[in-house]
């Protein structure tokens, strides 16, 4: 019996596979005396269903009538072998009972010491990681991003590979991971609850896929759904920046020209003050606020793709943050995927949360890069409903890649309220929200960027 669990499942995390052959022969197995059709010598045929631990073992067969040819010292010497056989057979079956009860030992002690196993009834004692841990973001960040990006760092994972398995691999492979270890992928998994009282946005959908076939492929959103709300916080405004720094340029060749974003944004900060800023080709959020003179007033935060936040840690809380890839560049113009940036801060005076998101399109302008318009729009969407939470304001902003007339902004205008449209490059800065009272946009200009910073206030 110890054989047969070990062969039908994995051993236990601190047990060690089974490999003494005296073991082995004793998997049960029913003799058989048959006879090869060319007339050879009988033999005895031991079957056995575990082929895992014991091979089909063969011994001559004696005939039928092997006792009546035998003298009676003969008889006593073959019964006494036998009795020395039981013997045996006795003391090694009391070895596989010690070897099977330290195997359940060391399966019951890794069960007590991990996450790993789940337990009888409704007590779960495995659970992936759950939003808002660290582990979380680590896993989703190199199944959704660093597997594209690096996939020489995850061997033996591909894009389709489960969260269970990114995890498994963090933990046993990463010795910074502050990842567990995940269930067993033959051990039913039970997701962790939202937290009480917790409703999050859903996303209905038609039975289209677009970009099918792809890792991008999404289902259609259903027609008449889409992202509506501007809070309980009656007479809460909250100033908005979106801007593409032209990094590479501005602060690469010429190494910010004196700080000229930085300006723009302090001047278009005093009258008032910015609550979230959204940037795009950013390799240095600090360098920026610096410029600006804001570093002491705004929250930093860094994310893929040369994307970055910041917000006004003075009126806002960070509650929980993240990324996510929606698209990818078309293979002529590829730098890499593309993914919406979020963070959910909630305003100390009155609590009201907004979900606020940041998003650099892919490539070549206007054609939604290798995934479609579509697709990079649904996924942008589907993201936003499946993490924000239902009474969150949302806020989109971004250098989408493109314009009013392409795909990605049609699919995304049916579905979000767009609030301000910039000139640059036809129009691939943009502001959407769920709420749609605008109080003031404006264009600030360049500020030595290829493309315009622009603002926009919503009122709640």
């Amino acid at each position: 019996q110890a054989l047969k669990v070990s062969a039908s499942t994995p051993p236990p995390r601190h047990a060690q596979p089974m490999t003494n052959p005296a073991m082995a022969a004793l998997v049960p197995g029913t003799p058989t005396c048959t006879t090869t059709p060319s007339g050879g010598e009988e033999r005895v045929h031991i079957e056995s269903s575990q082929a895992t631990y014991a091979e089909v073992k063969e011994a001559p067969c004696a005939a039928s009538n092997i006792f009546g040819r035998l003298s009676r010292r003969g008889l006593v010497m073959i019964f006494g072998a036998v009795a020395l056989g039981i013997s045996c057979c006795w003391a090694l079956a009391a070895i596989t009972a010690g070897v099977e009860g330290s195997a359940e030992q060391d399966a019951s002690i890794s069960a007590s010491a991990s996450p790993l196993r789940r337990a009888s009834g409704d007590e779960v004692t495995c659970r992936l990681a759950q939003l808002g841990e660290a582990c979380y973001e680590a896993v989703t960040w190199a199944k959704q991003s660093g597997i594209y990006e690096h996939s020489e760092w995850y061997p033996g994972l591909t894009s389709s590979s489960s969260f269970a398995d990114f995890q498994n691999f963090l933990s046993q492979h990463n010795e910074q991971s502050t990842c567990p270890a995940a269930c067993d992928p033959d051990v039913q998994i039970v997701q962790p609850a939202a937290p009480s009282g917790v409703e999050f946005l859903r996303y209905p959908t038609e039975e289209r896929v677009v970009a099918q076939g792809k890792w991008c492929g999404v289902n259609e959103p259903q027609h008449g759904w889409s992202i509506n709300g501007c809070g309980q916080s009656h007479g809460l405004q909250i100033k908005i920046l979106t801007y593409n720094l032209f990094w590479w340029n501005l602060f690469g060749r010429r190494k910010g020209a004196g700080g000229s974003a930085g300006k723009l944004i302090q001047s278009a900060n005093v009258q008032q003050p910015f609550d979230f800023m959204g940037f795009q080709e950013c390799e240095d959020i600090n360098w920026v606020l610096r410029d600006a003179g804001l570093a002491n007033d705004f929250e930093a935060i860094s994310g893929p793709h040369a994307m970055c936040l910041a917000f006004r840690k003075s009126a806002w809380t960070k509650l929980e943050g993240g990324d996510q890839n929606v698209g990818e560049d078309r293979f002529d113009q590829w730098y890499g995927t593309r993914a919406g940036m979020w963070a959910r801060l909630k305003h100390q005076q009155t609590g009201q949360v907004v979900f606020f998101i940041n998003h650099h399109g892919p490539l070549p302008v206007g054609t939604g890069g290798m995934c479609g318009g579509e697709a990079t729009a649904f996924n942008l969407l589907k993201l936003i409903a499946t993490t924000s939470h239902a009474d969150d304001v949302v806020v989109l902003v971004g250098d989408f890649n493109a314009g009013p007339e392409a795909e990605t902004l049609q699919s995304l205008r049916t579905r979000l309220h767009p609030l301000y449209t910039g000139t640059s490059f036809g129009g691939v800065d943009n502001v959407f929200s769920s709420c749609a009272t605008v109080v003031s946009s404006r264009n600030l200009g360049s500020g030595g960027s290829d493309h315009d910073a622009l603002e926009t206030v919503i009122q709640l």
